[in-house]
């Protein structure tokens, strides 16, 4: 049987081996640390990771877990983002600590059979024509088909690939803490952004709060300085003009970010995913997100690598896809960062002007489509239709399925979808496969799409057209599902 060691247990690493172990590959998933981990970190799903489980049939418990945000404050005591006015079947940010999303991912790998042994650290990995071998800190040696790096910043893997990990570190700290607030703001979601800085509050459901502090006058202060609520309260009243009352502190952290990229995701039979391939300043809250996105990606692809059905050259198409992702990432991110800590009157007036804007509903929905991971775009060829490299839409099915199917339920195995719109269905008889599930079924509220739709594992449209460009599907399936 084929296996695939995934260094690393965190969301990008869990999510990469119930995939794999889905669709039947041995998964061994080994971490250092010998817990899971206790903190919160992330705590928030966007649209796009919501559908990406959903087209599994694995959003239902963390839909469950978390409290949905459709209103995220501009940070200006008035507007508000509406993700309500978003394409999705999750208009909204779900608030969801880390640890509770990790514990969820963990129990659907291993439901799907993926083995996860904690506290063994990898110290090296080598690699040969046809596998890999892994050095363990109890002085045993792993051995499998491919290893993927999904073990942060300080990546092993990455490491013992030799791929260089470039780009700079930030000077200034910021301030994070999960507390309890004696005197918690009026609305749920409460941020402000002033002179001094910014302070942003998010509920986690459970009489705690993340709270994010900005504080200008105290980026210079070195990291390891702990946190105490007489500064997190002192901030806050700098800042906001209101004191808080910050008490009973569950984790703090005082931290400087960096904004780095690997210079290739894949070395022969060693990969890179989530931290351990990129890792920037966490405005946006995309860290999270474009990990499980890097995992969705790669894992249909080393699917087919293994189960020796790739195309040539698909397993590349990982590094040529999500590199450029991560690198628009790290530039916005990067402008993120410039924009909210300098304090020039020049970027003063800046942020001014862009709470005013943030009040027209088209610009609104622009920022709020890119934070929600609906904008990502993967090359297309010339001629090509709009919707080719675009995330499909969940839409309702009419014919040829059963009475109430959607779309994203077509994904649940893993496997191409292509839908057929014509009248007779006569391209859906023809095409259906062990890998490729073909329906005759009408998309609702879809006017715009053609009568062929040809979409991948992850929900990425690899070929759309109408019947009499079925010539070029036939090339695009060979392409694509071999």
């Amino acid at each position: 049987m084929s296996t695939v060691l995934v260094v690393g247990a965190g969301p990008t690493g869990l999510t990469l081996a119930a995939e794999l172990a889905g669709a039947g590959i041995r998964v061994l998933v080994l971490d250092k640390r010998e817990e899971r981990m206790p903190w919160s970190r992330a705590f928030g799903l966007m649209p796009r990771t919501m559908e990406m489980l959903d087209l599994r049939g694995q959003v239902e418990p963390f839909l469950d877990a978390g409290l949905p945000c459709s209103l995220p404050p501009v940070g200006d005591g008035k507007s508000h983002l509406d993700y309500s006015r978003l394409d999705t079947p999750f208009p909204y940010i779900l608030i969801l600590p880390q640890q509770r999303s990790e514990e969820l991912l963990e129990s659907w790998a291993v439901k799907a059979g993926a083995d996860i042994r904690r506290g063994v650290e990898v110290t090296c990995v080598r690699q040969y024509p046809d596998h890999v071998e892994a050095d363990l800190s109890d002085g045993s040696v792993e051995r499998a088909d491919f290893a993927v790096g999904c073990d942060g910043v300080h990546s092993v893997v990455r490491a013992s690939a030799g791929i260089p990990f470039t780009g700079r570190e930030y000077a200034q700290s910021l301030v994070i803490a999960d507390v309890r607030l004696r005197r918690p703001p009026e609305s749920d979601v409460w941020a402000r952004i002033a002179p001094r800085g910014m302070v942003a509050i998010y509920p986690f459901g459970d009489g705690t709060s993340r709270l994010i502090v900005l504080d200008r006058e105290r980026m210079a202060v070195p990291i390891s300085t702990p946190v105490s609520v007489e500064e997190l309260d002192e901030s806050c009243l700098g800042i906001t003009g209101r004191e808080f009352g910050a008490h009973s502190p569950v984790w703090t952290s005082r931290f400087r970010s960096s904004q780095k990229h690997a210079q290739r995701y894949r070395s022969g039979r060693l990969l890179l995913a989530g931290d351990a391939a990129h890792t920037h300043i966490p405005s946006g809250g995309q860290g999270l997100q474009v990990g499980v996105q890097d995992a969705l990606n790669l894992a249909w692809k080393l699917i087919a690598e293994l189960e020796g059905w790739a195309p040539p050259g698909l397993l590349d198409t990982y590094d040529e896809e999500r590199m450029p992702v991560a690198v628009d990432t790290l530039r916005k991110t990067d402008l993120a960062f410039r924009f909210e800590t300098a304090n020039s009157p020049a970027a003063r007036l800046g942020r001014r002007l862009v709470n005013t804007a943030m009040s027209s509903k088209s610009l609104q929905v622009n920022v709020m489509r890119e934070f929600a991971g609906l904008t990502l775009k993967y090359p297309r060829l010339r001629g090509d239709h709009r919707l080719v490299g675009r995330r499909i839409p969940d839409a309702p099915l009419h014919g040829g399925v059963p009475r109430g199917t959607r779309l994203y339920e077509l994904f649940r195995d893993r496997r191409f979808v292509l839908l057929d719109q014509t009248i007779d269905g006569a391209v859906a008889r023809d095409r259906g496969s062990a890998r490729l599930t073909a329906v005759h079924s009408k998309a609702q509220g879809r006017p715009d799409w053609p009568e062929l739709v040809l979409v991948r594992p992850d929900g990425y449209v690899a070929w759309a057209g109408d019947v009499a460009g079925k010539s070029s599907l036939d090339m695009r399936i060979r392409q694509w599902c071999g």
